[in-house]
């Protein structure tokens, strides 16, 4: 008899088929049709692919050829995830039920996988089950946690920002804390960077431990940012140290401090930070373009490396306010080229006298 086929493909006869093919199992099986009514096989492979590749399948993952031979149909499906194998359904009195057909050859080949994968699930589920707490049990582990002074909400991530604001004797700015997540083998891998930390502690990087998801990973990163900074006597000691006026056995009020990049800065009473002023650094002018603009104030990114204590805060970023902008313009441009006088500041570098390009 003549073929047809719906794809360019060979009879099926002449292909490597797997479980199934029209050598084999001639003729078709009246228990398939009847169950392929109940049974979805097409689905039950696409499920099976997708958790055996841990990812959702494609189009060209999964594909089937029919082949018509005479008043019946015969397919055969490619499973490009698995190196190409193919496998071969019974002869069908249409199209859609030689597909399912072949896909459950497909299913029957890899029954063992299916089982393992199927068992594994299994104990994923039973280990869920074992970690719900019973109403007595939470109870318990609430009121313990009350008694120590736990809370549940704060976690290393929280810790951390409140211990940088201490010792920063601010609020934290957009993007001087900064989370980065890679897949790894096992789960995931995060570090973190304290942009508002002084000295060299601003350029540092923390590597968390292998996690299974990016929220766990990140929290590990933080804990471990958390203990080494907890360690530092001189980190410990600034984050304790009051805000403002200091306090002691001398003359309350006497003067006060504040937090400048090279460390903290004691002035005298009635000495005023605005007074420092904003100290040119070189009186060549750089380029750079705009990262982002605010309302009143944005971030430039310098063309040029530049070669100061400072340049390593806030990720290299170069600080713009809307004072220091051209005659006539009110904001800057996302990506737009400028020229400026770099200064510096208690607080980090700055951008001056600008120009647009």
């Amino acid at each position: 008899q003549a073929s047809e086929s719906f794809c360019v493909a060979a009879p099926a006869a002449k292909r490597s088929a797997g479980v199934g093919s029209m050598d084999s199992m001639p003729g078709m099986d009246a228990h398939l049709a009847a169950q392929s009514v109940v049974v979805d096989h097409k689905t039950e492979l696409n499920q099976f692919c997708q958790k055996y590749c841990k990812r959702p399948v494609t189009k060209q993952d999964i594909v089937y050829v029919v082949n018509k031979f005479g008043a019946q149909y015969q397919s055969i499906v490619k499973l490009n995830c698995f190196a190409g194998q193919e496998y071969a359904g019974h002869l069908s009195l249409n199209a859609k039920d030689a597909e399912k057909s072949a896909a459950h050859q497909a299913l029957m080949a890899y029954a063992p996988t299916i089982e393992k994968l199927s068992q594994e699930d299994d104990k994923k589920s039973r280990r869920k089950v074992h970690q719900q707490l019973t109403p007595e049990e939470l109870a318990e582990k609430r009121a313990r946690q009350a008694e120590l002074g736990e809370n549940p909400a704060i976690t290393p991530k929280t810790k951390l920002n409140s211990l940088c604001m201490k010792i920063s004797k601010r609020y934290l700015h957009k993007g001087e804390t900064v989370y980065e997540s890679q897949k790894v083998t096992g789960g995931y891998q995060a570090t973190v960077k304290l942009a508002a930390l002084p000295g060299e502690w601003s350029g540092r990087a923390w590597a968390g431990e292998v996690c299974a998801t990016k929220q766990k990973a990140e929290q590990s990163a933080a804990e471990i940012a958390l203990q080494q900074i907890l360690s530092d006597p001189d980190l410990v000691a600034e984050a304790d140290r009051p805000k403002g006026r200091g306090k002691g056995n001398s003359e309350k009020g006497r003067g006060k401090g504040y937090w400048a990049y090279t460390g903290w800065v004691w002035q005298e009473e009635g000495a005023d930070v605005e007074a420092q002023g904003p100290q040119r650094v070189s009186d060549e002018p750089l380029m750079g373009d705009v990262l982002e603009w605010k309302e009143h104030f944005g971030w430039l990114r310098p063309h040029a490396a530049i070669d100061h204590p400072a340049a390593s805060l806030r990720g290299g970023k170069v600080y713009v306010h809307k004072k220091d902008l051209p005659e006539g313009v009110d904001a800057l441009p996302q990506g737009a080229t400028v020229q400026f006088y770099l200064y510096e500041d208690p607080w980090g570098l700055g951008a001056e006298h600008l120009t647009l390009l």
